[in-house]
């Protein structure tokens, strides 16, 4: 109930009538230490990452994949393409349109003087429907502020039209709910930063091979998926280098 919940979390001030679902057994990924520690495995298991390397073409290579990449090409048996919001351009060599949308999203972080409050032991991950998408937050972790969002706001753009400027509109409507519902939340902000989605038409993640390219997969995030990496990315390993993998994908 909404009485159990402000006794519980009394930083937010909800209306009696919200209906809450609250999980206790949740916890928080930090994204940055996520990514070194998958590059470091990696690298200590014989990969070698490439940065700055367009891909400039993938064609099947008889029962393999020749890749061309930063003016060099690339050969294999089996190809992982993760290109997020690139990745309909590189399908478009395979004559396949996923219908996925594209758009500019936005995260901001405030200077809040109330830390005690907003420490993980005491303020949980939220997410609430808004008229706008479902605004969502998180207490102080990485940077030694708040972090708020409204998912799914931003406008539909492609890799080339996306401006990187956050849309001071939707931090207006944030901050006012925010003032509202969790006013200790708040302070000064530190700085906003937009990041880009790739969505499938029902949100749901794509993991899969191209037809009648096996050699070929293809995994599409939806918009949320850094939270699986580590199993999206041993369900594809399982699929190049098995064929098959125990976890249900269908």
């Amino acid at each position: 109930s909404a009485d159990a919940f402000r006794a519980r979390f009394p930083q937010f001030r909800i209306k009696d009538h919200y209906e809450v679902i609250y999980q206790k057994d949740t916890g928080l990924v930090n994204p940055q230490r996520g990514n070194a520690a998958h590059q470091q495995l990696a690298r200590a298991h014989g990969a070698t990452i490439l940065e700055n390397m367009p891909v400039e073409s993938i064609r099947p290579d008889g029962a393999g994949v020749k890749v061309v990449a930063g003016g060099q090409t690339f050969t294999g048996r089996k190809l992982i393409i993760t290109a997020g919001a690139w990745v309909q351009r590189l399908l478009t060599e395979f004559g396949l349109d996923l219908r996925l949308t594209v758009t500019q999203e936005q995260v901001t972080y405030y200077r809040t003087p109330n830390l005690r409050d907003f420490m993980p032991d005491r303020f949980p991950v939220f997410l609430v429907p808004t008229p706008i998408g479902g605004i969502y937050g998180f207490p102080i972790h990485g940077e030694v502020a708040t972090k708020a969002a409204i998912d799914l706001a931003g406008q539909v753009v492609t890799p080339e039209t996306r401006t990187f400027e956050p849309d001071k509109a939707i931090e207006e409507y944030q901050e006012a709910w925010l003032k509202e519902h969790i006013p200790g939340f708040l302070g000064p902000k530190l700085y906003s930063k937009t990041c880009l989605y790739t969505m499938p038409r029902d949100r749901t993640f794509i993991i899969d091979t191209l037809p009648d390219l096996p050699q070929i997969l293809l995994c599409v995030g939806a918009g949320h998926a850094f939270k699986f990496a580590s199993l999206f990315g041993q369900i594809l390993s399982e699929l190049a280098i098995d064929g098959q993998t125990p976890h249900d994908i269908s």
